[in-house]
Protein backbone atom coordinates (compact mmCIF):
# COMPACT_ATOMS: atom_id res chain seq x y z
CA UNK A 1 0.00 0.00 0.00
CA UNK A 2 2.92 2.41 0.77
CA UNK A 3 4.45 1.88 -2.67
CA UNK A 4 1.30 2.94 -4.57
CA UNK A 5 1.42 6.27 -6.37
CA UNK A 6 -1.08 9.02 -5.46
CA UNK A 7 -2.52 8.85 -9.00
CA UNK A 8 -3.11 5.11 -8.49
CA UNK A 9 -4.93 5.72 -5.22
CA UNK A 10 -7.14 8.43 -6.73
CA UNK A 11 -7.98 6.33 -9.80
CA UNK A 12 -8.87 3.38 -7.51
CA UNK A 13 -11.24 5.68 -5.62
CA UNK A 14 -12.91 6.69 -8.91
CA UNK A 15 -13.14 3.07 -10.12
CA UNK A 16 -14.78 2.08 -6.83
CA UNK A 17 -17.24 4.97 -7.31
CA UNK A 18 -18.26 3.70 -10.76
CA UNK A 19 -18.93 0.23 -9.39
CA UNK A 20 -17.28 -1.48 -12.36
CA UNK A 21 -14.95 -4.42 -12.01
CA UNK A 22 -11.40 -3.92 -13.38
CA UNK A 23 -12.23 -6.02 -16.44
CA UNK A 24 -15.43 -4.06 -17.13
CA UNK A 25 -13.71 -0.73 -16.47
CA UNK A 26 -10.97 -1.59 -19.01
CA UNK A 27 -13.64 -2.43 -21.61
CA UNK A 28 -15.52 0.80 -20.92
CA UNK A 29 -12.32 2.81 -21.45
CA UNK A 30 -11.35 0.88 -24.58
CA UNK A 31 -8.15 -0.41 -22.95
CA UNK A 32 -7.10 -3.61 -24.66
CA UNK A 33 -5.55 -5.38 -21.66
CA UNK A 34 -7.09 -5.48 -18.22
CA UNK A 35 -3.53 -6.01 -16.98
CA UNK A 36 -2.81 -2.33 -17.68
CA UNK A 37 -5.57 -1.23 -15.29
CA UNK A 38 -4.63 -3.91 -12.79
CA UNK A 39 -1.05 -2.58 -12.57
CA UNK A 40 -2.36 0.91 -11.82
CA UNK A 41 -5.15 0.00 -9.37
CA UNK A 42 -3.72 -3.09 -7.69
CA UNK A 43 0.04 -2.67 -7.92
CA UNK A 44 0.04 1.13 -7.62
CA UNK A 45 1.72 2.07 -10.92
CA UNK A 46 1.38 5.64 -12.19
CA UNK A 47 -0.99 5.85 -15.19
CA UNK A 48 0.48 6.99 -18.49
CA UNK A 49 -0.96 10.01 -20.28
CA UNK A 50 -2.37 7.71 -23.00
CA UNK A 51 -4.26 5.55 -20.46
CA UNK A 52 -5.43 8.64 -18.59
CA UNK A 53 -6.72 10.23 -21.84
CA UNK A 54 -8.77 7.09 -22.58
CA UNK A 55 -10.23 7.16 -19.05
CA UNK A 56 -11.11 10.89 -19.37
CA UNK A 57 -12.61 10.27 -22.84
CA UNK A 58 -14.94 7.63 -21.40
CA UNK A 59 -15.62 9.52 -18.18
CA UNK A 60 -15.38 13.27 -19.01
CA UNK A 61 -16.79 14.19 -15.62
CA UNK A 62 -13.52 12.96 -14.05
CA UNK A 63 -11.26 15.93 -13.15
CA UNK A 64 -7.87 15.52 -14.89
CA UNK A 65 -6.04 17.75 -12.40
CA UNK A 66 -7.52 15.84 -9.48
CA UNK A 67 -6.12 12.58 -10.84
CA UNK A 68 -2.68 13.97 -11.69
CA UNK A 69 -2.12 16.68 -9.08
CA UNK A 70 -4.84 16.16 -6.52
CA UNK A 71 -6.33 19.64 -7.24
CA UNK A 72 -10.05 20.30 -7.00
CA UNK A 73 -12.73 17.65 -6.74
CA UNK A 74 -12.97 14.25 -8.31
CA UNK A 75 -16.00 15.21 -10.40
CA UNK A 76 -16.03 18.44 -12.42
CA UNK A 77 -18.95 20.53 -11.10
CA UNK A 78 -17.80 24.08 -11.90
CA UNK A 79 -16.97 24.96 -8.30
CA UNK A 80 -13.74 23.79 -6.84
CA UNK A 81 -11.94 24.72 -3.69
CA UNK A 82 -8.82 25.11 -5.83
CA UNK A 83 -8.59 26.42 -9.35
CA UNK A 84 -8.47 23.88 -12.14
CA UNK A 85 -5.80 24.32 -14.76
CA UNK A 86 -6.68 25.42 -18.25
CA UNK A 87 -5.15 22.30 -19.69
CA UNK A 88 -7.28 20.10 -17.39
CA UNK A 89 -10.47 21.97 -18.29
CA UNK A 90 -9.61 21.81 -21.97
CA UNK A 91 -8.99 18.06 -21.85
CA UNK A 92 -12.14 17.48 -19.81
CA UNK A 93 -14.20 19.71 -22.11
CA UNK A 94 -12.86 18.10 -25.25
CA UNK A 95 -13.39 14.67 -23.80
CA UNK A 96 -16.91 15.59 -22.74
CA UNK A 97 -17.74 16.95 -26.18
CA UNK A 98 -16.32 13.91 -27.93
CA UNK A 99 -18.13 11.62 -25.51
CA UNK A 100 -21.41 13.46 -26.02
CA UNK A 101 -21.05 13.32 -29.81
CA UNK A 102 -20.25 9.64 -29.68
CA UNK A 103 -23.05 9.03 -27.24
CA UNK A 104 -25.48 10.83 -29.55
CA UNK A 105 -24.28 8.79 -32.50
CA UNK A 106 -24.62 5.61 -30.47
CA UNK A 107 -28.04 6.78 -29.32
CA UNK A 108 -29.19 7.52 -32.88
CA UNK A 109 -27.90 4.19 -34.06
CA UNK A 110 -29.64 2.44 -31.16
CA UNK A 111 -32.87 4.30 -31.95
CA UNK A 112 -32.66 3.23 -35.59
CA UNK A 113 -32.04 -0.35 -34.60
CA UNK A 114 -34.87 -0.19 -32.07
CA UNK A 115 -37.18 1.31 -34.69
CA UNK A 116 -36.34 -1.47 -37.11
CA UNK A 117 -36.88 -4.07 -34.42
CA UNK A 118 -40.23 -2.48 -33.48
CA UNK A 119 -41.34 -2.46 -37.13
CA UNK A 120 -40.40 -6.10 -37.50
CA UNK A 121 -42.19 -6.89 -34.27
CA UNK A 122 -45.29 -4.99 -35.45
CA UNK A 123 -45.23 -6.88 -38.73
CA UNK A 124 -44.99 -10.16 -36.88
CA UNK A 125 -47.77 -9.10 -34.51
CA UNK A 126 -50.03 -8.16 -37.44
CA UNK A 127 -49.34 -11.45 -39.20
CA UNK A 128 -49.86 -13.39 -35.99
CA UNK A 129 -53.06 -11.49 -35.20
CA UNK A 130 -54.42 -12.10 -38.69
CA UNK A 131 -53.55 -15.77 -38.41
CA UNK A 132 -55.20 -15.98 -34.98
CA UNK A 133 -58.36 -14.30 -36.32
CA UNK A 134 -58.54 -16.69 -39.29
CA UNK A 135 -57.90 -19.72 -37.12
CA UNK A 136 -60.47 -18.60 -34.57
CA UNK A 137 -63.09 -17.97 -37.25
CA UNK A 138 -62.42 -21.33 -38.86
CA UNK A 139 -62.63 -23.08 -35.50
CA UNK A 140 -65.88 -21.25 -34.69
CA UNK A 141 -67.43 -22.30 -38.01
CA UNK A 142 -66.40 -25.92 -37.48
CA UNK A 143 -67.82 -25.92 -33.97
CA UNK A 144 -71.08 -24.35 -35.16
CA UNK A 145 -71.41 -26.97 -37.91
CA UNK A 146 -70.73 -29.78 -35.45
CA UNK A 147 -73.19 -28.34 -32.95
CA UNK A 148 -75.86 -27.95 -35.64
CA UNK A 149 -75.34 -31.52 -36.83
CA UNK A 150 -75.44 -32.80 -33.25
CA UNK A 151 -78.69 -30.97 -32.48
CA UNK A 152 -80.29 -32.24 -35.69
CA UNK A 153 -79.45 -35.82 -34.75
CA UNK A 154 -80.68 -35.14 -31.24
CA UNK A 155 -83.98 -33.78 -32.58
CA UNK A 156 -84.46 -36.82 -34.80
CA UNK A 157 -83.74 -39.13 -31.91
CA UNK A 158 -86.10 -37.17 -29.67
CA UNK A 159 -88.89 -37.36 -32.29
CA UNK A 160 -88.34 -41.11 -32.71
CA UNK A 161 -88.47 -41.65 -28.96
CA UNK A 162 -91.61 -39.53 -28.71
CA UNK A 163 -93.33 -41.54 -31.46
CA UNK A 164 -92.27 -44.77 -29.78
CA UNK A 165 -93.73 -43.68 -26.44
CA UNK A 166 -96.98 -42.50 -28.07
CA UNK A 167 -97.36 -45.82 -29.89
CA UNK A 168 -96.66 -47.77 -26.72
CA UNK A 169 -99.22 -45.71 -24.78
CA UNK A 170 -101.77 -46.23 -27.52
CA UNK A 171 -101.11 -49.97 -27.40
CA UNK A 172 -101.52 -49.95 -23.61
CA UNK A 173 -104.79 -48.05 -23.96
CA UNK A 174 -106.10 -50.54 -26.53
CA UNK A 175 -105.02 -53.48 -24.40
CA UNK A 176 -106.70 -51.93 -21.38
CA UNK A 177 -109.97 -51.52 -23.31
CA UNK A 178 -109.78 -55.11 -24.54
CA UNK A 179 -109.06 -56.34 -21.03
CA UNK A 180 -111.98 -54.36 -19.67
CA UNK A 181 -114.32 -55.93 -22.24
CA UNK A 182 -112.93 -59.39 -21.48
CA UNK A 183 -113.25 -58.82 -17.73
CA UNK A 184 -116.87 -57.72 -18.06
CA UNK A 185 -117.61 -60.77 -20.17
CA UNK A 186 -115.85 -62.97 -17.60
CA UNK A 187 -117.82 -61.41 -14.76
CA UNK A 188 -121.11 -61.99 -16.64
CA UNK A 189 -120.04 -65.55 -17.33
CA UNK A 190 -119.16 -66.17 -13.69
CA UNK A 191 -122.43 -64.61 -12.58
CA UNK A 192 -124.37 -66.80 -15.01
CA UNK A 193 -122.52 -69.88 -13.76
CA UNK A 194 -123.29 -68.86 -10.20
CA UNK A 195 -126.98 -68.49 -11.01
CA UNK A 196 -127.03 -71.83 -12.78
CA UNK A 197 -125.29 -73.54 -9.88
CA UNK A 198 -127.62 -71.88 -7.40
CA UNK A 199 -130.64 -72.98 -9.44
CA UNK A 200 -129.20 -76.46 -9.64
CA UNK A 201 -128.67 -76.52 -5.89
CA UNK A 202 -132.22 -75.29 -5.35
CA UNK A 203 -133.52 -78.01 -7.65
CA UNK A 204 -131.55 -80.67 -5.79
CA UNK A 205 -132.70 -79.33 -2.45
CA UNK A 206 -136.30 -79.17 -3.66
CA UNK A 207 -136.06 -82.79 -4.78
CA UNK A 208 -134.69 -83.75 -1.37
CA UNK A 209 -137.48 -81.88 0.39
CA UNK A 210 -140.02 -83.55 -1.85
CA UNK A 211 -138.49 -86.92 -1.01
CA UNK A 212 -138.56 -86.05 2.70
CA UNK A 213 -142.24 -85.09 2.47
CA UNK A 214 -143.08 -88.21 0.54
CA UNK A 215 -141.26 -90.29 3.14
CA UNK A 216 -143.13 -88.42 5.86
CA UNK A 217 -146.47 -89.17 4.28
CA UNK A 218 -145.56 -92.81 4.03
CA UNK A 219 -144.58 -92.79 7.69
CA UNK A 220 -147.93 -91.15 8.55
CA UNK A 221 -149.79 -93.76 6.62
CA UNK A 222 -147.93 -96.51 8.45
CA UNK A 223 -148.62 -94.88 11.78
CA UNK A 224 -152.29 -94.47 10.94
CA UNK A 225 -152.53 -98.08 9.94
CA UNK A 226 -150.78 -99.14 13.12
CA UNK A 227 -153.01 -97.02 15.31
CA UNK A 228 -156.15 -98.17 13.60
CA UNK A 229 -155.00 -101.74 13.88
CA UNK A 230 -154.44 -101.61 17.61
CA UNK A 231 -157.48 -99.38 18.20
CA UNK A 232 -155.66 -97.36 20.77
CA UNK A 233 -157.00 -93.99 19.76
CA UNK A 234 -160.00 -92.53 18.16
CA UNK A 235 -159.96 -91.15 14.66
CA UNK A 236 -160.04 -87.54 15.83
CA UNK A 237 -157.19 -87.95 18.23
CA UNK A 238 -155.23 -89.74 15.61
CA UNK A 239 -155.79 -86.99 13.10
CA UNK A 240 -154.73 -84.33 15.61
CA UNK A 241 -151.59 -86.21 16.52
CA UNK A 242 -150.96 -86.91 12.87
CA UNK A 243 -151.17 -83.24 12.07
CA UNK A 244 -148.80 -82.37 14.94
CA UNK A 245 -146.34 -84.99 13.81
CA UNK A 246 -146.59 -83.81 10.22
CA UNK A 247 -145.97 -80.20 11.29
CA UNK A 248 -142.95 -81.24 13.38
CA UNK A 249 -141.59 -83.26 10.51
CA UNK A 250 -142.13 -80.38 8.11
CA UNK A 251 -140.42 -77.93 10.47
CA UNK A 252 -137.49 -80.32 10.94
CA UNK A 253 -137.25 -80.98 7.22
CA UNK A 254 -137.49 -77.28 6.37
CA UNK A 255 -134.86 -76.34 8.99
CA UNK A 256 -132.45 -78.96 7.70
CA UNK A 257 -133.14 -78.02 4.11
CA UNK A 258 -132.60 -74.31 4.74
CA UNK A 259 -129.44 -75.01 6.75
CA UNK A 260 -128.01 -77.21 3.99
CA UNK A 261 -129.04 -74.66 1.37
CA UNK A 262 -127.25 -71.85 3.23
CA UNK A 263 -124.12 -74.00 3.72
CA UNK A 264 -124.07 -75.02 0.08
CA UNK A 265 -124.60 -71.44 -1.09
CA UNK A 266 -121.77 -70.20 1.16
CA UNK A 267 -119.41 -72.87 -0.17
CA UNK A 268 -120.35 -72.05 -3.75
CA UNK A 269 -119.98 -68.30 -3.12
CA UNK A 270 -116.49 -68.75 -1.64
CA UNK A 271 -115.39 -70.99 -4.51
CA UNK A 272 -116.82 -68.64 -7.12
CA UNK A 273 -115.21 -65.58 -5.45
CA UNK A 274 -111.79 -67.27 -5.33
CA UNK A 275 -112.12 -68.34 -8.94
CA UNK A 276 -113.14 -64.82 -10.03
CA UNK A 277 -110.26 -63.15 -8.15
CA UNK A 278 -107.71 -65.56 -9.60
CA UNK A 279 -109.08 -65.05 -13.10
CA UNK A 280 -109.01 -61.26 -12.74
CA UNK A 281 -105.44 -61.31 -11.39
CA UNK A 282 -104.35 -63.41 -14.36
CA UNK A 283 -106.04 -61.04 -16.78
CA UNK A 284 -104.58 -57.90 -15.16
CA UNK A 285 -101.01 -59.25 -14.99
CA UNK A 286 -98.41 -56.62 -16.01
CA UNK A 287 -96.91 -59.08 -18.48
CA UNK A 288 -100.23 -59.20 -20.33
CA UNK A 289 -101.07 -55.50 -19.95
CA UNK A 290 -97.64 -54.27 -21.11
CA UNK A 291 -96.41 -56.85 -23.62
CA UNK A 292 -92.99 -55.97 -25.06
CA UNK A 293 -93.03 -52.45 -23.58
CA UNK A 294 -89.45 -51.16 -23.58
CA UNK A 295 -87.91 -48.51 -21.40
CA UNK A 296 -86.78 -45.75 -23.79
CA UNK A 297 -84.31 -43.29 -22.41
CA UNK A 298 -85.63 -39.81 -22.05
CA UNK A 299 -83.77 -37.38 -24.31
CA UNK A 300 -83.95 -33.70 -23.57
CA UNK A 301 -83.87 -31.41 -26.58
CA UNK A 302 -81.62 -28.38 -25.96
CA UNK A 303 -83.83 -26.33 -28.29
CA UNK A 304 -86.89 -27.14 -26.21
CA UNK A 305 -84.93 -26.36 -23.07
CA UNK A 306 -84.17 -22.96 -24.42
Amino acid sequence: MENKSPQSKRLKEFVDLTGYSLNEFAKQCDIASVRTIAKIITEGATPTSKVLDKIITRFPQLNHDWVVLGYGEMIVKGLQTQETSTDSLKKSSESSYQYIIQALRDHDFALNELSKAVEKANDKVEVTAELVVKTTEQYRKEQMEKASEFYEKLDLRYIAQEKFVINELEGIRNNAEKLEIENRALIRKLDQERKERTQENFDKLSTKIHDYLKESREMQKDLIKEEVKHGMKTGNNYLAESRDLQEKLMIKINDEAIKKLIEQMNKNAVKQTDFAIKALLDKFSLKKILPGLGSPNKVSNPKHQK
